[in-house]
């Protein structure tokens, strides 16, 4: 009996065993039928993140092109403890180094009369030549008939007033120009709203365009701020590479694409291109050798897993520079290529980011004025003849017609500085009347 009361519980044990077992088969199969399911939604969820990327990118380039491919920035820095203490302006240090620009109505005056280097009132200390207008000030209109630009109320306004002088007893006429940029940073202007108004561009090259943003400014005017910054403030450069990086880890997140980041460091220095990646790089280093009808110029390409390996290469770099950014007598070209690849070929692409440290424009540097020169050209919708600058050649695919460039013009708010802020307003205004062309249109 014992034996039998065994065999029945077991047999009980087991048709429950079976029981189960035919319990987890079915909600196995439910289960493996919920995962097909969600694997077939996710491969159709997938295919509509892609077309609907593609729909934004496309979106994307046309609203920067209606925006206008080239734009312009001007910047205008806080006055430095060393300036807030000064109690007169000492002009004639300052514009030694410059000739005064003239206006359509003081052009054939004798520059010695009325000189900036005359004898200055107490007014002159606490002088400010850059104001902010309101879009409806009443004045517009007669600024406008005079000097500057005409009103553009998509972009902002800023005012470059001539500083007091001396007229010998004559009632005082002092000249005020208004010019229209895109956007206007003043002092009290953070890092944050630079980037924020810039980050559309980094986006473009994300996206697969050729993008370049340079810096244009006298010595000490912020444009190695602006552009690299530092721990607490980052600039342009370590915020695009943290987006570049962030869209680096999106997009692999989808195993058909894989994308390739590389970035290049080149100096530019008295006509001489160097490459501070490479160890021989510094005053006596490595020069390179541009082949002109070569995509490739010869330098090293480094290719970091992260953005603290950008910062170590891009701190390397500035130690190796020939000027340093005090002296600013050199160009730094900073370059990320991304390049996403895909199991279908259109979804395939290179986008290119260009990020110049330029000279100061206070030194007599052929390579700026080859740069003006261009963009004159392009504002003129003229041909242009082969491009002997360095930099230019460099820059030669930030020139085309699916390029972006941003051009960020920095001054000072100082009046010892008034005649270079005056020069970077008409340089920022000139640029701002260019239009971005194709190759085959520009180039002779």
């Amino acid at each position: 009996n014992d034996l039998a009361n065994q065999v029945n519980i077991l047999t009980s044990h087991l048709e429950n065993a079976k029981t189960t077992i035919t319990g987890l088969k079915e909600s196995l199969t439910q289960k493996q039928a919920y995962v097909d399911r969600f694997e077939t939604t996710e491969l159709k969820l997938r295919g509509e993140i892609h077309l609907l990327n593609e729909v934004r990118r496309k979106l994307h380039n046309r609203v920067m092109q209606l925006s206008g491919n080239i734009r312009v920035f001007v910047r205008v820095r806080p006055l430095i403890p060393l300036e807030l203490e000064q109690k007169f302006p000492q002009h004639c240090a300052s514009t030694s180094l410059v000739r005064r620009p003239s206006s359509s109505s003081s052009a054939s005056r004798p520059s010695s009369r009325g000189s900036l280097c005359d004898s200055l009132d107490n007014s002159a200390s606490t002088f400010e030549p850059i104001s902010y207008p309101e879009l409806l000030d009443v004045s517009a209109a007669s600024l406008r008939k005079k000097h500057g630009s005409f009103q553009d109320i998509t972009k902002q306004a800023i005012d470059v007033a001539e500083p007091p002088k001396d007229r010998g007893g004559l009632k005082n006429r002092n000249k005020t120009w208004r010019y229209y940029f895109d956007r206007v940073f003043g002092p009290s202007h953070t890092q944050e709203d630079v980037w924020t108004a810039s980050e559309p561009l980094i986006q473009s090259a994300v996206d697969g365009f050729p993008v370049c943003m340079f810096a244009y400014g006298e010595t000490g005017s912020g444009k190695t701020h602006t552009l690299i910054g530092d721990k607490e403030n980052p600039g342009l450069i370590p915020r695009s590479v943290k987006k570049v990086f962030n869209a680096k880890r999106e997009m692999e997140m989808n195993p058909k694409f894989c994308v390739s980041i590389k970035v290049e460091l080149l100096e530019i220095s008295k006509h001489e291109v160097r490459d501070l990646l490479d160890t021989r790089s510094g005053p006596d280093g490595q020069l390179i050798e541009l082949r002109v009808n070569s995509k490739t110029t010869g330098n090293i390409l480094a290719s970091p897993d992260d953005q603290d390996q950008v910062a170590k290469i891009l701190e390397l770099a500035q130690r190796r520079r020939c000027m340093k950014a005090t002296e600013s007598n050199s160009h730094l070209l900073f370059t990320i290529h991304f390049e996403v690849n895909s199991d279908s070929e259109s979804s395939n692409r290179k986008g290119c980011l260009r990020i110049v440290d330029l000279a100061g424009s206070e030194h007599e540097n052929p390579s700026l004025h080859v740069l003006e020169n261009v963009i004159m050209n392009l504002q003129a919708k003229k041909k242009l003849p082969k491009l002997k600058s360095r930099l230019t050649y460099l820059l030669r695919d930030s020139l085309g017609e699916d390029s972006k460039t941003l051009a960020i013009v920095c001054c000072s708010p100082h009046v010892d500085h008034y005649l270079e802020t005056l020069k970077s307003m008409r340089f920022a205004y000139s640029v701002c009347r260019g239009e971005l062309q194709s190759h085959r249109k520009v180039f002779a």
